[in-house]
């Protein structure tokens, strides 16, 4: 048996869908402008935190600076003004604390517990709801002018200790956050939306280049079909004038054949000459057999029938094909009766046939053929399965393998797997080509139990 030949070298060239390739680029520019935006965004919405605490921060250390200053009664003053400052706008809270402890006002809210700070007067916190910003100020007093007892608290001077509050403080605020913290929603409700809508431009891409690849598998499928149509044709126009112009000739010639070899001595070279034309003659006689049995175009008979018998009478047609090369045929079916099904038994028996002669042909002498038959319950589909230990088919030739004349048999007419396949359309189902467990070649029909001829 020749091996296979080896897939063809040439590769069909794709082409680049350039369309495509320039909305996905447009997609992922788009959702850089996207990215982009939110961070611009989120960014100009912290600057603005930023700006507003520490122009809050300078407004409130200079105005304690200034009240502290000058005049009686400073620390009074001082808390009067922390409450004014609480009181109004967006302030919740503020306090003033003198570092080295001694002096520490609040008026106000401020989170529990306060987050660690920096009081540099610049880098503020998001504490929940609350914006926090700490910073120095620095608290000189002076006296009333002309006062020399200015320092001494017996002198009832009303500026008396005022050096008392002098030192350096640490002002802490915080701000009312949920008007910032309204537009950071604002701006991520936006790139939710943005990304909701490129997703959905992305799915509806992705749907659109599988209906493509759909599209070009049907176009494929319709090229195949379409090559079948007409090959059909052709032998349909052939393969009656053959049948009858051709099969009745050589019958008589294979009956000639036969009286010779009757007539001639036993282990002659006449007998053997006989012998061997009886058997050319049969094969030319299946030949032509199969031709017509491809080009029937009448629709399939379905009646209720046992496919265990069917496959048991086809092993005992082939019993000699088998014996002549050496070959054991393994018969794994469920137990009889088995399964009933709706079949076209002659197209059935074809089917079987026409796979187990083709695992014969690849098979090396000796080899075991395995013929499985299986109900799969899940769908109520008959499972037929013919395993050879042959050199197995190549992946890139199994589709051709299945049309007709394409055989890689010296002399084969490339027949046997078409018909095969058409036996298992007729009743609904397909047929598949794939490697064995252990090497070789798995064949694999599969079809309703139930079969109404449908494709």
């Amino acid at each position: 048996m020749t091996e296979p030949a080896p897939p063809s070298r040439r590769r069909s060239r794709r082409a680049v869908p350039w369309g495509l390739v320039a909305l996905l680029a447009l997609l992922a520019a788009l959702a850089g402008v996207v990215g982009r935006q939110t961070w611009a965004g989120l960014d100009h919405i912290d600057r603005m935190m930023a700006e507003r605490s520490r122009t809050l921060y300078r407004m409130v250390a200079t105005e304690v600076r200034n009240v502290a200053r000058y005049g009686a009664a400073r620390l009074e003053r001082l808390d009067e003004v922390l409450g004014e400052v609480a009181s109004g706008g967006d302030v919740e809270g503020v306090s003033l604390t003198r570092v080295g402890g001694g002096v520490a006002l609040a008026r106000g809210d401020f989170p529990d517990p306060l987050p660690p700070l920096e009081a540099d007067g610049r880098s503020f916190v998001l504490d929940g709801e609350a914006l926090l910003l700490a910073g120095p100020a620095a608290i000189v007093t002076q006296g009333c002018g002309g006062c020399t007892t200015c320092d001494s608290v017996e002198s009832g001077c009303p500026a008396a200790g005022s050096q008392a509050i002098d030192g350096d403080y640490v002002v802490l605020l915080a701000l009312d956050a949920r008007p910032y913290l309204a537009l950071r929603r604002g701006v991520w409700l936006q790139a939710l939306a943005a990304t909701v809508l490129l997703l959905a431009l992305l799915g509806g891409l992705l749907a659109y280049r599988g209906q493509l690849r759909r599209a070009a598998r049907m176009g494929e499928a319709l090229a195949v079909a379409d090559e079948r149509s007409r090959a059909l044709e052709r032998l349909s126009r052939v393969a009656g004038g053959l049948a009858h112009e051709i099969k009745n000739p050589v019958g008589s010639l294979r009956g000639f054949a036969q009286l010779l070899a009757e007539r001639a001595a036993p282990g002659s070279k006449e007998a053997e000459y006989a012998g061997l034309m009886v058997q050319e003659l049969d094969g030319i006689t299946r030949r032509i057999d199969r031709l017509r049995d491809y080009a029937r175009p009448a629709p399939p008979e379905l009646k209720v029938a046992r496919p265990n018998e069917v496959i048991r009478r086809v092993a005992a047609l082939l019993e000699p094909d088998l014996a002549a090369r050496s070959l054991r045929l393994a018969l794994e079916l469920p137990p009889d009766p088995g399964p009933d099904a709706r079949l076209d038994e002659e197209r059935f028996r074809d089917l079987v046939v026409n796979l187990v002669m083709n695992a014969i042909e690849a098979s090396p002498g000796g080899s075991t053929i395995t013929v499985r038959l299986a109900r799969r319950e899940r769908d109520d589909r008959l499972v037929l399965e013919v395993l050879d230990r042959g050199p197995g088919i190549p992946a890139a030739e199994r589709d051709r393998a299945l049309r007709p004349f394409h055989s890689t048999k010296p002399g084969g007419l490339g027949l046997g797997l078409a018909v095969a396949q058409q036996a298992v359309e007729d009743h609904g189902g397909r047929l598949e080509l794939c490697d064995a467990p252990e090497g070789g070649t798995l064949a694999r029909a599969e079809w309703p139990r139930r079969a109404d001829g449908g494709g």
